[in-house]
């Protein structure tokens, strides 16, 4: 019985993965809504995907360290539970009475604290399911970033079709059954997990920060890969967060922006899956590169503010682009860091990528209102192009 419950590891992980990203697309599409519904202000809704970002920053570190430390499957569980509980006081407040911009922000707060702990912890398990079932890491990796993505796929068109039925407040009450199923998979795997010493506590902030930055100063090439994720991350989800819901919402058109997120999330799949093949064709840095080129060639256009079809259309080549993006993350910390180091990594580039995003989402936000939202985009897309730029040119990479 334990045998075959070794060998499920990796589903029950992909059960997991799969809940928390159907969830995590429901929220992403369905809090932006709410607050845009209740304030009629892009400016507010930029400013609280702005304050989401910032438990990350200080989170993720910590969390990398209580992975090393407590455990994957432990913090993986403890942090979707916490997160059921974050959805269903949306719920609670709407029935006491109307929630407000302020109660919307503050909720959206506390579920953004436990938000990295679940991502981080899982990405930490792939290495220790995909030995439990016998997997390759590269497959393993293809096919959790894959599944993921089939969550965030399914995600946003099942927060907009609750959106359009029934409410925001019904697509939050399903999210909080899917929390507690990720909850339950997780904890029901089998497998053996390597931790580091001292497993009674995580480390403080600056502690773990220090610990992660010292592992990463040492590798040029992972230290720049991690720069550049940050800065296109930083300049990325602004139109995610902001961008999209504000020119679908000014359309009042949800299932739009719902096809918008789910194509992305399409694309990804496919990517994702075929990461295994790549690996094996190309050199991870001019993978890298190509991943980099093509999703940014096919997010400029979208700057023109097209017809719904040609965005979906778009939307669908960004994502086929960036899906082998995740995996390759994934087996360049797998291959370069020792495992039970690896959470620290994992949360120092997590907290890095959640520092770079609220400053723009609230000058998106604010541009957006002041000089126009096409005038805004075209700023935003003509910085990620510099950046793709710089990044795709650095010699650094080449390590990888």
């Amino acid at each position: 019985m334990i045998e075959v419950l070794q060998r499920s590891a990796f589903i029950r992980l992909q059960v997991a993965n799969v809940a928390s990203g159907v969830a995590n697309g429901v929220v992403m599409i369905t809090v932006p809504w709410l607050v845009l519904e209740r304030t009629d202000s892009p400016a507010r809704a930029g400013l609280l995907a702005a304050l989401v970002s910032l438990p990350g920053i200080v989170v993720s570190p910590v969390v990398g360290g209580l992975i090393d430390r407590v455990g994957r499957r432990a913090v993986s569980a403890l942090s979707d539970v916490l997160s059921c509980l974050s959805v269903l006081l949306f719920v609670i407040g709407e029935a006491v009475s109307e929630l407000s911009y302020v109660w919307i922000a503050l909720i959206a707060l506390l579920g953004a604290v436990f938000d990295p702990a679940g991502y981080t912890s899982r990405k930490s398990l792939i290495p220790n399911a995909a030995a439990s079932a016998g997997m390759s890491v590269d497959k393993a990796n293809g096919r959790h970033e894959g599944c993921f993505a089939i969550g965030w796929m399914l995600g946003p068109a099942i927060g907009a079709w609750c959106i359009d039925f029934g409410g925001p407040i019904l697509a939050f009450g399903g999210t909080s059954v899917l929390f507690m199923l990720a909850a339950f998979a997780v904890r029901s795997m089998r497998i053996r997990e390597l931790r580091g010493e001292h497993h009674s506590s995580a480390e403080p902030f600056w502690e773990a920060l220090r610990g992660g930055f010292s592992i990463m100063k040492s590798d040029k090439a992972l230290l720049a890969f991690t720069l550049g994720l940050t800065g296109l991350s930083g300049l990325y989800m602004p139109i995610d967060t902001v961008i999209f819901p504000s020119y679908f919402n000014s359309l009042n058109d949800a299932p739009a922006l719902g096809a918008v997120l789910s194509s992305i999330a399409l694309g990804v799949v496919f990517g994702a899956f075929a990461y295994g093949r790549l690996a094996t064709r190309f050199q991870t840095s001019t993978l890298l590169r190509i991943i980099i080129i093509v999703s940014t060639s096919a997010l400029l256009p979208m700057g023109f503010l097209p017809r719904t079809w040609i965005f979906v259309l778009l939307a669908l080549i960004v994502g086929v682009a960036w899906g082998p993006f995740n995996p390759l993350w994934n087996t360049v910390v797998q291959r370069r860091v020792p495992q039970e180091s690896q959470g620290r990594i994992y949360g120092l580039q997590m907290s890095l990528m959640y520092s770079a995003p609220p400053v723009g989402q609230l000058l998106v936000g604010w541009g957006v209102e002041s000089i126009g939202l096409r005038a805004t985009f075209s700023i935003v897309l003509a910085l990620f192009a510099l950046t793709a730029a710089t990044i795709v040119s650095l010699r650094s990479l080449n390590d990888l």
